[in-house]
């Protein structure tokens, strides 16, 4: 079991180490501050939105499926995009494209809260998910080429881990006291005040550099093939789930994808500054992380909005309450992000946390699966949800190692969007497939001629969905196992 870095580092690139960016007058910790900010409000902002949703349909007069965009919007601009944001990252320094991305989510968050109409919205979203995109990658970049490898870094990514597993809880409450206090505009507005306040502070305190190398200019070609392969993959789960997963139009989706990213392949290996390296693709050690990262996604995304929805419709909690039913998982990935992620992944191991900490959560998400139809909710279920809120940061912490380590500045950023596609796939996957998967089994139920409660079929539906989902956590844990191995079989050449 390994307990140096050098053991978990899959060197995919052997130039241009990966070195420091000072910080301005030592504010190494108001610099992690900033980032971990940026990474609150981007997946805050993924969230926060579905506790508010029917309060916005009725103030503007959405149709129930149109105001089903307002979520697809944003999630599949920013997923789309993430690689694009990268790649931008790398060409024009990642402080510059933080600090443009913070500009960008600011303004189209104020648009989102002035929004006068429905089509109005629905656009500022897509605006909002597209700065998104410019702000995760690049706050993940700054973050590994400000802390060195080791002990440090897997402290600061413990950090800004235990912000993405709070972002998920957190939306899930402050979108129901924003929405039922405030009103649905301050749901957006909140994020303008922190996102300028945050963009000036990064000018006075993290040191910029010039990238060194290469041309300035992107591939757009390749950025456009990307961006349209990405973006039709994370909306196809959405699609599959409102229009059938054998549909003609989702499968019709699903190759459009693969085809757009075989063209954009077969168009890189050409390229002498392709948008991708293609080595990258070619790693182990990556395919292995990104596989481990979906899977992440996935329980992130879905246990939470299954188990939310049960209390919201099987035992008529409000929405704001069904939030609050999770703070506990919020609260234990907090202090599992600050205070063991990272010194955890340090002394064990990226394979060996990836491999155990699915196990765990699939045995926790199990426990879930026991959903009481008619008894209290809460204190048999309690301990489930703390080791979740642990087992998930934990776990996504150890794949935010994994893909930077031994990666080279200049790549730091297409790193850093390779892990988030592939978590928002997830996440898009996860919330689809399952909350699909719950409905159908709870209709096929009912229109059965011995029909139970709706209660009762209510409860038969999620738990299905939860026993799917613990199985697939053990699943993840066994790839991360079996693709994940020691620097020296995973190495990559420089040039690939």
């Amino acid at each position: 079991m390994s307990t140096s870095e050098e053991k978990i580092s899959p060197h995919l690139s052997a130039t241009d180490p990966a070195r420091t960016t000072p910080s301005r007058e030592g504010g190494t910790g108001l610099a992690l501050a900033l980032m971990v900010t940026a990474q609150f409000m981007v997946i805050l902002d993924s969230s926060i939105i579905n506790v508010a949703l029917p309060t916005i349909q009725r103030s503007l007069g959405f149709t129930a499926l149109g105001a089903e965009g307002v979520i697809t919007a944003y999630a599949t601009a920013f997923g789309g995009l993430l690689i694009l944001g990268g790649r931008l990252c790398d060409l024009f320094g990642h402080r510059r494209i933080f600090v443009t991305g913070l500009l960008a989510f600011g303004v189209t968050s104020l648009a989102c809260g002035l929004a006068i109409s429905p089509a109005f919205l629905v656009i500022a979203r897509v605006a909002q998910g597209a700065s998104a995109a410019l702000l995760a990658p690049s706050a993940l970049a700054l973050l590994t080429t400000t802390f060195p490898e080791g002990a440090a870094r897997n402290r600061a990514l413990g950090v800004f881990g235990a912000a993405t597993s709070l972002g998920f809880v957190a939306g899930q409450i402050l979108g129901g006291v924003l929405a039922q206090t405030v009103g649905w505009r301050s749901v957006f507005l909140i994020n303008v005040p922190i996102a300028a306040l945050a963009a000036a502070l990064t000018v006075r305190v993290i040191a910029g550099f010039t990238p060194s190398g290469g041309r300035r200019t992107p591939d757009v070609l390749g950025a456009v093939l990307i961006t349209s392969a990405a973006a039709l993959l994370v909306w196809a789960p959405t699609y599959g789930s409102g229009h059938g997963w054998t549909s003609s139009g989702f499968l019709g989706v699903v190759v459009a994808s693969i085809v757009l990213a075989g063209i954009f392949v077969l168009i890189e290996r050409s390229r002498r500054d392709p948008l991708i390296r293609l080595s990258l693709l070619r790693s182990r050690w990556l395919l292995g992380t990104n596989l481990a990262t979906a899977v992440t996604g996935a329980l992130n995304g879905a246990v939470v909005l299954l188990c939310s929805l049960f209390l919201q419709q099987a035992h008529h909690y409000s929405p704001l309450r069904a939030g609050l039913a999770f703070a506990p998982t919020g609260v234990a990935g907090l202090v599992a992000g600050v205070r063991l992620a990272g010194p955890l992944v340090t002394r064990l191991g990226v394979r060996s946390v990836l491999t155990w900490m699915p196990l765990i959560s699939a045995v926790a998400i199990a426990g879930l699966s026991r959903l009481p139809g008619h008894a209290p909710y809460y204190p048999p279920l309690l301990p489930w949800l703390v080791v979740i809120g642990v087992s998930f940061t934990t776990a996504a912490v150890a794949t935010t190692v994994a893909v930077s380590t031994g990666v080279a500045r200049g790549e730091q950023g297409m790193a850093a969007a390779l892990r988030q596609t592939a978590f928002q796939l997830g996440v898009a996957l996860g919330v689809a497939v399952f909350v699909s998967l719950a409905a159908s089994h709870t209709a096929a139920l009912l229109g059965h001629a011995h029909a139970p409660s709706r209660e009762a079929a209510l409860t038969a539906g999620f738990r299905l969905s939860l026993v799917v989902l613990a199985f697939l956590s053990a699943a993840g844990g066994l790839i991360a196992f079996a693709l994940l191995r020691s620097s020296e079989e995973s190495a990559e050449p420089a040039g690939g």
